[in-house]
């Protein structure tokens, strides 16, 4: 493999360079395990060097694999996130190791196709969609709207409820928000065609029969599983809407969502109010020790009527006998609030570490 390298590292054509670069990155990013400091930097250095020389295809190839690479560092996904779209995009879109900051400060200094790019990310921050809104063209409002894992803050809904009137597909996208305020939806409402206002009112009311007849009506849904989890995904985001504006409390919504079987909608929920990755309470609901699902309910201040019902889902899912319910309610009971958030703060900090070095 060495000797290879050897060989390619002395051929200067374009071609050479393309194949060199291909043989780094097969090294550096098909590794199972994470780099030093010092590897990483190294690799970084001679890789971001052979990146100049290549061609735009061999560079957004590149990208590619980058942006979903577990163990690359930081240091290499933001210096493709800052080159041109077709190298930048796929990182922009798909990169775990882009913080609000970065995202923020390329926003802030990129064009409309970075934008575009951001804005379709699984997941959006408040902060990041408020750029976002603020300068993006047309083009971008209607795709970061249309991305329902995307959080806007009150002032963003209604910069897109000034945007809405002159785009009908910004209406249409924002008619599928069941997480908007209630002052914001009051607003937009009364712009909406009459489908687009039932679905919206429908939506933020929780009415899932009427939610259900309208989604029914829509061509583009291709079944009626995927119907139903996008049902139950907005669903969850109306939960959470009524929790913030005192409509429910958060122990009704587990209660509510574990009597149903709805771990990805509990892990949701549950990760909103904690401010922890929702695979990380996913993870934790679905593990055989209680351990770390106790220390997050104790640290929500969950009742012991709700840390039943997710105990018992927990046995339903799990295949564990009822002993275990019982055995999860003791080690609840035993944890006092304060020690379980500081748990919750040292679990957060190992798995900040962890991403950071990976």
């Amino acid at each position: 493999m060495i000797d290879d390298l050897i060989k390619l590292s002395r051929n200067p054509t374009p071609a050479g360079r393309r194949d060199l670069l291909r043989s780094l990155s097969d090294m550096f990013l098909d590794d199972a395990e994470p780099y030093s400091d010092r590897l990483l930097f190294l690799f970084t250095d001679v890789l971001g060097a052979l990146l100049k020389q290549v061609d735009t295809g061999t560079r957004s190839e590149f990208a590619e694999r980058v942006a979903v690479a577990p163990h690359t560092g930081q240091a290499m996904h933001c210096r493709l996130a800052e080159g041109e779209i077709d190298v930048a995009g796929p990182v922009l879109r798909k990169s775990r190791l882009l913080d609000d900051d970065t995202l923020i400060d390329i926003a802030g200094q990129k064009g409309q196709s970075h934008l575009k790019a951001i804005a379709g990310r699984d997941r959006l921050s408040e902060a990041v969609t408020d750029i976002l809104v603020d300068k993006g063209d047309a083009t971008v409002l209607q795709v970061v709207t249309e991305n329902l894992g995307a959080r806007f803050s009150e002032q963003g809904f209604c910069a897109l409820a000034d945007a809405a009137p002159e785009d009908a597909r910004l209406m249409n996208a924002l008619s599928y928000r069941a997480d908007m305020p209630r002052a914001a939806a009051d607003r937009i409402l009364a712009m909406l065609p009459d489908d687009a206002r039932a679905r919206l009112s429908a939506l933020i009311s929780l009415d899932r029969d009427a939610v259900s007849a309208i989604f029914s009506k829509a061509a583009t849904l291709a079944n009626k599983k995927k119907l139903g989890r996008a049902i139950q995904r907005l669903e969850a985001k109306g939960l959470i809407q009524q929790v913030r504006f005192k409509e429910a409390t958060l122990d009704q919504v587990v209660m509510s969502l574990a009597e149903n079987d709805r771990v990805l909608d509990l892990a949701m929920v549950l990760a909103e109010f904690a401010n922890v990755e929702e695979s990380l309470v996913a993870g934790a609901i679905l593990r055989v020790n209680v351990a770390p699902v106790v220390v997050l309910l104790r640290t929500l201040d969950m009742g012991e009527e709700a840390v039943g019902s997710l105990a018992n889902l927990r046995c339903r899912r799990l295949n564990l006998p009822n002993s275990m319910r019982e055995h999860m309610l003791k080690s609840w009971r035993e944890l006092d609030t304060s020690t379980a958030k500081r748990a919750m703060t040292f679990t957060m900090a190992c798995h900040a570490v962890h991403q950071s070095a990976a």
